[in-house]
Order: C-alpha cells, then sequence, then structure tokens
C-alpha cells in the first residue's frame, strides 16, 4: 500500500487556501456594501438636511408676513383686488343686494370659478366658451365681458388640463367621462 498523506495534505493546503480566498472575497464585498450604504446615507443626509433648511425658511417665511391689517397700520397697504361683484340671489331685489354685499361677504365666501364652471358643467351638460362666459357674468364673477372672457378662458384651460372637464371636437365643455375620473383617482 502506498502511503497518501503527502496527497491528503497537499489536498488540506489546496481547499485551506480556498477558503482564504474565498474569506478575502467576501470581505471585500462587505467592505463595498459598507461603502455603498455609507454614501447613499451621506446623500440622503445631506437631501435631509437641505429639506429641513427648506422647511425652516419657509416657516419663518411665513411667521414675518404680517397681516393685512398690520401693513395698513403701518401704511403699506395692499393694492385692491380687481373689482368682481358678488353673485345675485335670485330672490333678492337688486338695491337689497348693494346693502347686504357685505354681510354675505362674511357669511357666506364664493365659490372658485373653476368650481362654478365644473358645476354647472355637470348640472346642464355640455356648453360652449360663451354660455360659460355669459353665466360667470351673470353669476357675478366679473365686472365686465373683456374680462370675463379671458377669465373663464383661462380658467377653462386649467380645468381641462387638470382632467376634471373635457373639451369635444366642436370647441363645447362638458364633464370629464366616468372612465377619466377613474384614471384621476388613481393617478393621485
Amino acid at each position: 500500500m502506498r502511503d497518501i498523506r503527502g496527497d491528503l495534505q497537499d489536498r488540506a493546503a489546496l481547499l485551506e487556501e480556498q477558503i482564504s480566498a474565498h474569506e478575502a472575497q467576501f470581505d471585500k464585498l462587505i467592505e463595498q456594501l459598507k461603502r455603498e450604504h455609507d454614501s447613499r446615507l451621506e446623500d440622503l443626509t445631506t437631501e435631509l438636511e437641505a429639506v429641513t433648511r427648506l422647511m425652516d425658511l419657509e416657516l419663518r417665511r411665513i411667521e414675518t408676513v404680517p397681516a393685512p391689517s398690520a401693513q395698513r397700520a403701518q401704511g403699506r397697504e395692499q393694492p385692491a383686488p380687481p373689482a368682481v361683484h358678488q353673485p345675485q340671489s335670485v330672490h333678492q331685489p337688486q338695491h337689497a343686494v348693494h346693502q347686504s354685499q357685505p354681510q354675505q361677504q362674511q357669511q357666506q365666501p364664493q365659490a372658485p370659478l373653476a368650481d362654478f364652471l365644473i358645476r354647472k358643467l355637470n348640472e346642464v351638460g355640455a356648453m360652449a366658451r360663451d354660455d360659460l362666459r355669459r353665466l360667470s357674468l351673470q353669476e357675478g364673477y366679473f365686472a365686465d365681458a373683456d374680462t370675463a372672457e379671458r377669465g373663464v378662458h383661462a380658467a377653462l384651460v386649467n380645468v381641462v388640463k387638470a382632467g376634471l372637464i373635457r373639451q369635444l371636437p366642436n370647441g363645447n365643455f362638458a364633464p370629464a367621462t366616468v372612465l377619466d375620473t377613474i384614471r384621476l383617482r388613481r393617478a393621485m
């Protein structure tokens, strides 16, 4: 019989080298993962610090803006908003509306024009731009036809882009379809 101790020792040495090589490779991978982890944490920490600074600046900006009454007291009045009439009630006579207008502003704020347009389209159905302009004038959103034309056009463009209503091929506007509404809710 032949003595195989030498072969076994060679085999053991080879296995020890392979184990050492795998451990070295494992250690390198661990170091690489630690570096990537540290780098990612550093990026996230930097981003968090930037957002925190922005939040602090925004908070300070909001806190330092004086109320409109304080600005008037200091003599720096804000420019008056554009002339816009309050909607007239069908049941009130014309002279009664002018007398109770300050009370109406305090009791019921006027709904935004976009909400008014969406509500009318949902109630009535498809309408032309001129009909919507006429309704907004009747409701008192605008003082004259020129400003109504520009204001209604801008509001309609924004509401169509938001997907809350749609423009038909003939140029009329209609409420959003059920599929559009579902798609919009899924996107949110």
